[in-house]
């Protein structure tokens, strides 16, 4: 079972795999901010500092977003975009 860890907090909680990031932040509490939750507006870009390569692929769209705020590097999600198939650690 995947463990998303929360940088700020330190907690861990454990989902299954492909649990929807959006979801698991909202459902602990976690200080992320959504604002149009189709990967467009950028509220809630998050850092990735363990396990960018459990998550989805970034889709046409959140790829754009990232670009145009000048976060395309491989170290950033939008949170509202991604599918959690590992252990991964985020950041605000």
């Amino acid at each position: 079972m995947p463990k998303v860890t929360f940088q700020g907090t330190q907690q861990t909680v454990d989902v299954e795999e492909g649990a929807d990031l959006r979801e698991v932040t909202q459902k602990n509490g976690w200080p992320i901010p959504y604002g149009c939750e189709n990967g467009i507006c950028g509220t809630c870009l998050i850092s990735i500092p363990e396990g960018q390569e459990n998550l989805s692929s970034a889709e046409a769209t959140e790829q754009q977003t990232l670009k145009a705020m000048g976060k395309a590097d491989g170290a950033h999600r939008l949170a509202c975009q991604c599918k959690v198939n590992g252990d991964v650690t985020i950041a605000q």
